[in-house]
């Protein structure tokens, strides 16, 4: 799945969530499991299963039962935020994350997943979400997706040239990565800087000619541009 998330399409990204894998190949250091008895761990199973089908309801079952088992388990806290988040239930799952961070501080998926929850529209946390991604890039600092989010966060909150910042040190390795783009351009528009983000869309265009937030944002910006020469 993408790790980078547009700032157009922010209310996309609450499904992206660091579930497995590896950013830039750095292990996402979940919380150790501690001892487990076959009853937990077959209940654990159970629900990493339900998780990945969709039903995040009966996944929440399963840990919760868990959860009577080891209450303390960081593992077991982190894996039931996830569910929370994927039902859209925000501020439920910031709580579980914290929980689990209480635990294992050094957890990169749930630092960036709980920055995602800060950052959504329907909370806008965004001054709290940047220090969950900032902790997130102390452990991994090239991570694409720490970044795009955190340039999302700097560009809703007016520091748009910090954001400039963070999606060009994604676009040193990554300069065809659209969304990136896109969010470059876009942060220029609010620069008031039209050309240069006019000629970022452009770019995406070429690469997507039926991208549809680069068309609307470039017709955006041209008709910013024209509004301020006639001024």
């Amino acid at each position: 799945m993408s790790r980078l998330f547009p700032i157009v399409a922010i209310h996309e990204i609450s499904l992206n969530l660091y579930q497995s894998g590896s950013p830039n190949g750095i292990p996402l250091n979940r919380p150790n499991a501690g001892t487990k008895n076959d009853t937990m761990a077959s209940l654990h199973k159970k629900a990493l299963k339900f998780q990945k089908d969709g039903n995040q309801e009966e996944a929440m079952i399963q840990l919760d039962m868990a959860l009577e088992i080891e209450p303390n388990n960081a593992e077991l806290l982190y894996d039931k935020a996830i569910s929370l988040q994927m039902l859209l239930r925000f501020d439920d799952a910031i709580e579980y994350y914290n929980k689990s961070l209480r635990i294992d501080p050094s957890n990169f998926g749930a630092l960036v997943n709980k920055g995602l929850c800060l950052s959504n529209p329907n909370t806008n946390r965004h001054e709290e979400a940047l220090s969950c991604f900032d902790q997130a890039l102390r452990l991994a600092p090239d991570d694409p997706g720490a970044l795009s989010l955190r340039g999302y966060s700097l560009d809703s909150i007016g520091r748009y040239r910090e954001a400039i910042e963070c999606f060009d040190k994604i676009l040193e390795t990554q300069p065809k990565e659209v969304n990136i783009l896109i969010n470059k351009g876009l942060a220029l528009s609010h620069l008031g800087k039209y050309d240069e983000s006019i000629a970022y869309f452009d770019t995406v265009l070429d690469y997507e000619p039926d991208n549809f937030f680069a068309m609307q944002l470039k017709h955006e910006a041209v008709k910013s541009m024209k509004r301020d020469h006639m001024q």
